[in-house]
Order: C-alpha cells, then structure tokens, then sequence
C-alpha cells in the first residue's frame, strides 16, 4: 500500500486512499491598478499563492484504545510549528514543504471513522527534486537547472589562497560579491595577525592563578583532548575551581580574541566559565563569562565585564528564549579598537552562529586602555553540582591598522558560504555583512546557467541546488 512521509516520518499504518485534491499549479493572484480616464488597467505585481493539498488517508485498528492511541500519534506527528518536507510514495523524487492546518476535531473524526482527509498547506507552492551537488572543474562551469521553474543554488567556496573579495556571476551579468578588489593604488593587508591558538590539549605554558573577582581558586585544572576541565573543584562555600593562565607573546592594544567553551546545564547544576585578559602587572582590563547561576532552573547567562571589581563597568544578558542558550556550545568573543569594545556570544548549530548576544562600551574616559600581556581561565561551580565545563580553543588576535589599504577577508581553508535560498552569506558559519554595492542574490534559471568564480584560481567551488517544479 502506498502511503506518504511527513517531517522525514513515514508509518507503516497508514494507507493513502483516492481522492487527493491538488491544483496542477498554485493560482497567481494580480494585483491591478486602475488609473482614471485611461481604458483597462496595470499589472502592479503578481503574488503566487500557497498551494493546498487535500490527502485522504486510511488506517486499520484492533479497537477503541487502539483507535484513541493512533489519534494521539497522528496529532503528535503531523502538528508542527514549521512547514517540513512532504513526499507521497505515488510522486517519487519529489518534496513538498508543507504544514497541517487540521485541527483536533478533526483527529477524534478520523479515529472514530478510521479514515480522514489530511489538509496539506504549501506556503512554499513548488514541488522539489532531489538535491543536486556539483563540484567546479575550473572558475567557469555550466549548471543545468531541468526544473519548470527558477531554483536557489548554494555556492561553497573553500579558500585557496589569501583574498580581498570573493565573486560568482550569472551569464546574464548577475553577481553576488562580498568584500572588494584590489587596485593599483591599494595595498592589500592582514587585518589582524595571530598572537596565540591554543587548542586546550596541553597545560603546558599555563601556570596556577593567584587571583579571581568573584570567589576562591581551588582544585586541579585538567586537559584533554577535546580542552580544559576541572577535574577537582577543590572546597568553598561560594564560586570556586581551578584557574590558570598563561603571557602572550607579545602585548596587545587592538586586540580581538574567541574562544571556543561548553557548559552544559540541561541536567541541572551550576557552573561558571571565565576567560580573564590581564594586563603585565596582572590587573583585569576585560572579562568574558558564561554561567548558569541558578541552583534548580537551566537559565544560561553571559558576561562582559571591563576593569576590576573597584572600578568596573558590567553587562550581564541572555538570549531571547532559555532554551535557545541550553547546553551552551559556542563561542565568547572580544575586541578592542581604540576606546570601542565589542563583546559577542553565540551557539555553534548546524555549522553555524546562532542565538547571539552582543555588547558594546565605548571606553571615553579611558579607564580600561591599558594593554593585554596574559590570558586566565577559570572554572568554577557553587553549592549544586556542576555543569558540564570546557574551554575547547582560545584564539588572540592582533589588529592591524591601514587606513589607506584594502583587508583580506579570508584566509586559505576558509569556508565562504553563498546562500542564495536564505540570502546569507557565511564564512566559516558566521554571518558576513560586507556585500558590494550593485550585487545581489540570485537564481538559476531554466535551462542552462554558465557562471564564472573570481578571483580566479582562488577557491575550490561546489554547488547544490534543487530544481523546483510548479
């Protein structure tokens, strides 16, 4: 019996009856303006509408509780929040992204009669085939897009080698571009020099702190594979846990820095990640923190602290819902560039920066000018169990100033991502804003697409991309 698959769900107990109602195309609706004294009237615009699928469906069952436990499962499998992929075993190779508009009056129907009619909503009306992948031979490659009707390609873009822009032009001149080209009166520069990488496997060059603004330092800091842990919080009635810190190889005035941490906290507990930048005489001129304080809720919160307790300017904020921060595995963020600072937290999902908070001080009185020479981590719990903690990565970076030139946007083995179905450009799954002037988004039309990759003989490029059907 065929049947359908709903979210990536197929159940095996349901069976598609006749009687699927679905229009060969979603309707068009124009929009006209009547101008008076002049006959007829202008076409505005043209809007597709969401395209409505009606699927009758049957199902057998033992008896009455069978019947109530098949009507929980139905609404538990097709009620989402957002429209998911929709493949009937009758149309192979193709996918709808539908939402149900049934309601659970219409679920105790079906279990009383054994069958009912499940009301599909295409917001999105075309119908999608299978996902094409293709890797560019050269800078120049032709896609052919076999679908009725425009699709939205993904172009990756792995880095080969130190670039200002990065281009993918349509044969019909149209282009998306971020960053921008070099002329002959430009000097192309590092915008920034790393200070330290330190992937966390190794304590060596880490030495025991002596100081933390918020609570005791005991127990043992500890080392991994995957980065730094307290392996022994030590004793204390108030925050406390191992911290150490390590000298940069230099001192740094424009500085920004990342790093890579977890904290856990789904399973309950408190616990306290802090990454201090200490200047020569190991006074605090910046604080980053990530924490869940509270002894019986998951509520993660991050930190950005400037200067010492006595004289200190603290931002403390959380995402927009609790449970976007859950489990928290992101990154902390800082940089200095003259008196403005810029904190920036953010969780690492599916590739990419998601839920971020952002902080922003501009320092006029210059109280926290002086520069960094050292790098402290602390891992701290209190009086419940501890989350899960690790600092994973910790990168420090120099930033270089040149006015009058132009700065490389991506190193080799960046990933620069060119979603034309989101309209986002990431590099290495972080949001890029710096699109040029004049260039857009754009789509692969029927038939065949010659596009052209610059600068040349900078990237290996792929596409993906699926043809859509009206």
């Amino acid at each position: 019996m065929k049947s359908l698959t709903f979210n990536g769900i197929k159940k095996d107990w349901i069976y598609l009856l006749r009687g699927r109602t679905k229009p060969p195309f979603a309707s068009v609706r124009r929009n006209l303006l009547t101008v008076p004294g002049m006959p007829g009237v202008h076409l505005q615009s043209s809007d597709v509408q969401p395209l409505p699928i009606n699927q009758p469906v049957g199902f057998v069952i033992k008896d009455d509780k069978h019947a109530l436990q098949l009507k929980d499962e139905l609404a538990s499998w097709l009620i989402t929040d957002e429209p998911v992929p929709l493949e009937f075993d009758d149309e192979p190779g193709r996918t709808y992204f539908a939402i149900v508009q049934n309601t659970m009056d219409d679920f105790d129907k079906f279990a009383e009669l054994r069958q009912g009619t499940i009301q599909f909503l295409c917001l999105d009306p075309y119908s999608y085939g299978p996902e094409q992948i293709t890797t560019f031979t050269s800078d120049i490659e032709t896609l052919t897009n076999e679908g009725t009707a425009d699709a939205d390609p993904i172009f990756e873009l792995e880095v080969l080698t130190p670039i200002t822009f990065a281009m993918i032009q349509n044969q019909n001149n149209e282009y998306m571009m971020i960053g921008r080209p070099v002329t002959a009166d430009d000097i192309a520069y590092q915008p920034q020099t790393s200070i330290l990488s330190d992937a966390m496997n190794s304590l060596v060059g880490w030495t025991d702190a002596t100081y933390v603004d918020n609570g005791t330092i005991s127990g043992t800091m500890a080392t991994d594979t995957e980065g730094f842990y307290a392996s022994d919080f030590g004793t204390g009635t108030g925050w406390h846990g191992p911290a150490v810190k390590t000298s940069l190889t230099e001192s740094l005035q424009d500085f920004n820095a990342q790093i890579h941490v977890e904290n856990l906290n789904l399973s309950g507990g408190m616990g306290m990640i802090e990454v201090y930048f200490l200047d020569a005489n190991e006074n605090t001129v910046a604080k980053l923190g990530i924490e869940d304080a509270w002894k019986d809720v998951a509520n993660m919160q991050a930190k950005f602290q400037l200067g010492n307790p006595a004289d200190r300017h603290q931002q403390y904020g959380q995402p927009a819902k609790a449970s976007d921060w859950y489990d928290y595995r992101g990154i902390m963020r800082i940089s200095r560039e003259g008196q403005n600072f810029n904190a920036y937290f953010a969780v690492i999902k599916d590739g990419k920066y998601k839920h971020a908070r952002l902080f922003q001080f501009t320092d006029y009185e210059n109280k926290y000018q002086a520069p960094i020479a050292q790098i402290q981590v602390a891992i701290r719990r209190r009086s419940a169990e501890p989350t899960s903690m690790r600092v994973n990565h910790i990168y420090v970076n120099k930033i270089n100033q040149e006015p009058n030139g132009v700065p490389y946007i991506a190193d080799v083995g960046d990933i620069i991502t060119l979603d034309h179905s989101t309209s986002e450009v990431l590099i290495n799954g972080e949001y890029y804003e710096d699109i040029a002037l004049g260039s857009d988004f754009f789509k692969l039309k029927q038939g065949e697409n010659t596009l052209s990759v610059q600068p040349s003989n900078s990237f290996n490029t792929s596409a993906k991309y699926r043809e859509r059907y009206k």
